[in-house]
């Protein structure tokens, strides 16, 4: 999988640096200063001082002397990743690029998806944000720092930041990295209990809950995922099982803070004895949540029948008619069957 490499151009004080330090702080990306590849040639002076060494290195090296610096700088990471994060980064932020050869050695390098963003901000702003004031006026003005606003016309990404705060600057850039996941990727399961509040539904939620990277349960002890959390989640493509405390899929996405639009399946679990089963709740469960699978549980005489069954195929007469039934008013398949309530373990009918 390529290395995908955000750089970074634009004038002094542009907000270069802190959308750096945005990606590497919200996303994890490893941050690459220029100014550290410039110290290993003796730019250690004065900010001119590194302007002049930049075009000399330019010409020198036609641009290679940044894509180097990368390179060796991902190279020692993945030496040392075991013994701190144990992968090699995928996403790396180089702070930053100033012109078109250096632009090019990034390009032409194999292994790297190079995305340019170009930040840009009129003078006066530049000025204000500046962090060496005294020297803006002749750095401002020396040639490599003119060069740099051609680079506008290279970048698949330009933003005016004097009109865009450092928060929209970084969402504008994470969207058009993909690094929020696809908006319509359902990764999101939901079980809501049906007509029976006191249902106990942590023998399904045990059974599934291996299938799935976060497990959630709104309004319990545990705090809910903050907005940043569930994004990083999608992006990642990490499953969600979600189960409702409440009777309602829609209440229990809204107080989880999922998107609707996230949901996968719903299943509506429920208890059933047989005759004295509850149509018209379970008409109502299903007209309220729209649910694409059954947890059924079974109770009383079904239960006494139908205890030692293991498959679908075992159950009796009686019960595969009674569930037949159950899926036709509620319009969704039984996927999920307990044979009593002391049952540690569902059956499932099809691989979850």
């Amino acid at each position: 999988m390529a290395v995908t490499v955000v750089v970074v151009s634009g004038p002094i004080g542009a907000g270069k640096t802190t959308l750096a330090q945005g990606l590497a702080r919200r996303f994890g990306a490893l941050h690459l200063h220029s100014e550290d590849f410039l110290r290993e040639h003796g730019g250690d002076g004065s900010r001119r001082t590194r302007q002049e060494l930049t075009a000399s290195l330019d010409r020198e090296t036609a641009g290679r002397w940044l894509v180097d610096g990368v390179l060796a700088a991902l190279h020692g990471h993945a030496l040392d990743a075991p013994s701190r994060t144990g992968r090699v980064p995928r996403l790396i932020i180089v702070d930053a690029a100033s012109s078109d050869a250096q632009l090019d050695g990034l390009r032409g390098s194999p292994g790297l998806r190079v995305v340019h963003v170009h930040l840009e901000a009129p003078e006066p702003e530049q000025a204000l944000r500046d962090a060496e004031p005294d020297s803006f006026e002749a750095a401002w003005a020396h040639p490599a720092e003119r060069a740099v606003y051609a680079l506008a016309a290279l970048a698949e990404l330009v933003v005016d930041t004097a009109r865009t705060s450092p928060e929209a600057v970084l969402v504008r850039v994470a969207s058009r990295l993909g690094l929020y996941g696809r908006p319509g990727e359902r990764l999101v399961d939901l079980v809501v209990p049906g007509a029976h509040d006191s249902l106990d539904m942590r023998p399904l939620t045990v059974q599934l809950a291996p299938h799935y990277a976060l497990l959630l349960r709104p309004g319990g002890p545990d705090p809910r995922p903050s907005r940043e959390e569930w994004e990083d989640a999608f992006a990642r493509g990490h499953r969600v099982l979600v189960v409702s405390a409440g009777p309602s899929a829609s209440g229990c996405i809204q107080t989880a803070g999922i998107a609707p639009g996230r949901v996968r399946r719903v299943v509506l679990a429920c208890r059933s004895e047989g005759g004295a089963f509850d149509w018209v709740g379970l008409r109502e469960a299903a007209s309220l949540n729209t649910p694409t699978d059954l947890a059924l549980t079974l109770a009383g005489e079904l239960a006494a029948t139908n205890w030692a069954a293991r498959r679908f195929d075992q159950l009796t007469d009686t019960a595969r008619h009674h569930l037949e039934e159950l899926e036709r008013v509620a319009n969704a398949p039984v996927s999920f069957l307990a044979p009593s309530p002391e049952a540690r373990h569902f059956i499932e009918r099809r691989p979850w």
